[in-house]
């Protein structure tokens, strides 16, 4: 029975996507609607009227979030090897430039700070970064910033969550032999 009337259902969403919709954009968030596919409106908190034929919308929330940066074994420029982890912080500053320019901007951010991160740590001794983490951090959140300049967003912090020499042992079939930069398992 119900397959015998369900062409009256599609019938009547497609008569509902005529009239306008009304969306409401929380305090929390802001989005972009696509008005016929090629323009873009954005969309503060509050109520918004669109009409379903012709314009989609995202929204993302705008609010502090923060990322987990992996872990990653990196040469310090005194040739040490090292763990590094990291948290970055961040709000969203630009919602046409976050969700309209780009695909995904978690991971976007998540790549962008990590390549930044690994990058000043390989510029440094690991006497220099543990003499004062504090002004380290503060310098990490600057090469951040400017790999994420453009992407709409703005980042509050970095702390590095993982940081230690680290020496692992690396294994040739027979034994193991010395200090290697990385052992990657079994």
């Amino acid at each position: 029975m119900d397959k015998a009337f369900g062409w009256i259902g599609e019938i009547f969403q497609t008569l509902l996507r005529l009239l306008p919709w009304l969306v409401i954009v929380p305090a929390t968030h802001a989005g972009v609607a696509f008005v016929h596919g090629h323009r873009i409106k954005k969309w503060d908190p509050g109520l918004h009227f669109y009409w379903p034929v012709v314009t989609t919308y995202k929204l993302m929330m705008t609010v502090r979030q923060t990322q987990k940066i992996q872990s990653k074994v990196i040469m310090s420029r005194d040739q040490k090897t090292i763990i590094v982890g990291a948290l970055v912080t961040y709000y969203v500053d630009d919602i046409v430039a976050a969700l309209a320019h780009i695909a995904d901007l978690a991971s976007d951010v998540i790549e962008r700070s990590q390549g930044a991160i690994l990058n000043e740590v390989s510029k440094h001794t690991l006497e220099e970064i543990q003499a004062d983490r504090a002004a380290f951090n503060i310098k990490l959140k600057e090469v951040s910033g400017a790999a994420l300049n453009g992407y709409g967003v703005q980042i509050l912090q970095i702390q590095l969550t993982e940081f230690a020499p680290t020496r692992s042992l690396a294994f040739n079939g027979h034994a193991a032999v010395g200090n290697y930069a990385l052992w990657s398992g079994f």
